[in-house]
């Protein structure tokens, strides 16, 4: 893989060329078992729920949760799709602050082991599966592997022909709405919800080209599969995200940035105790990612 994009670096243009020159931007990147890479990541979340009642006093609670994470990752196992299905996570460093102050989660070389189980991710530590804070921080940090149900990216964004720096484009909002519907438990409007891609440079990263992107979602969800008699109303997902895409498709996305919001307003609903709730959420990080050689 290392000389394959070798030789690619040589055939390619200059990375200067002007605004006119086309570039082929894969937004999948399948893996292959041997892969490993170097992640860093740090990453921040806080939830805030008000439950509103006309029999009981407004309830608050809230939680957050900050992390530092450095770990090499190595693939074990991928699916039809190409995705990491396994993957070996050797941690260096998992610091978590849930706001009672920094905490070190395990001792430097702490090996554990990702799988993908539908929509989510379990860790598994010796005989020991994670769960709770850790589970949560792991997620968090960016170990979370790709749902085994997540569509191509590639054929939501309609993304079929090379692009030019300035360029974007819009997802198909069929196939946006249905992607959604397949990796969480949101029901959307497909009209009103968009999803966007911006090319906006070629750059160099650890030696590295790369394509730059900013990726801008704005979901209206409707409501919840869950919970059927209990529309959102006023409710929004935007989510911002700047990525590095290597020119070499083996290679995964270098640099991560993510700026999620959520805000999801339940009304109180009829029955002996009608209650209402408001939940936001946010959610900000930066995930880096070097490519090493394989063993």
């Amino acid at each position: 893989r290392a000389f394959r994009f070798s030789l690619l670096l040589l055939c390619l243009p200059s990375l200067s060329p002007g605004r006119d020159t086309a570039w082929q931007l894969y937004l999948n990147r399948p893996a292959a078992v041997g892969d490993r890479a170097s992640i860093s990541t740090t990453a921040s979340q806080e939830r805030k729920v008000i439950t509103t009642s006309p029999t009981q006093p407004k309830e608050v609670s809230s939680e957050a949760l900050k992390i530092t994470y450095a770990a090499i990752h190595e693939v074990l196992a991928v699916d039809a799709k190409g995705h990491p299905s396994s993957v070996l996570l050797r941690v260096d460093r998992l610091t978590t602050d849930d706001g009672s102050g920094p905490q070190e989660q395990f001792t430097p070389g702490t090996q554990i082991t990702a799988t993908a189980d539908g929509d989510k991710t379990r860790y598994q530590f010796g005989r020991e599966e994670l769960e709770g804070t850790l589970s949560d921080a792991l997620d968090l940090a960016g170990a979370k592997l790709r749902s085994t149900n997540e569509p191509s990216e590639d054929a939501v964004f309609l993304n079929d022909k090379p692009r030019r720096p300035g360029d974007q484009w819009n997802a198909d909002p069929k196939r946006l709405a249905d992607a959604i519907a397949a990796t969480s438990p949101f029901q959307i409007d497909a009209v009103t919800s968009t999803a966007t891609v911006r090319f906006d440079e070629i750059v160099s990263e650890n030696n590295i080209s790369a394509l730059a992107t900013t990726t801008t979602f704005k979901i209206d969800p409707l409501g919840l599969r869950t919970a059927p008699g209990q529309p959102l109303t006023g409710s929004t997902i935007t989510s911002t995200s700047r990525r590095l895409f290597p020119v070499d498709p083996s290679l995964p996305i270098l640099l991560e940035t993510m700026d999620t919001t959520m805000k999801l307003i339940q009304k109180a609903t009829a029955g002996p105790q009608p209650a209402g709730s408001e939940t936001t959420f946010k959610r900000q990080g930066t995930r880096r990612c070097l490519p090493l050689p394989g063993k």
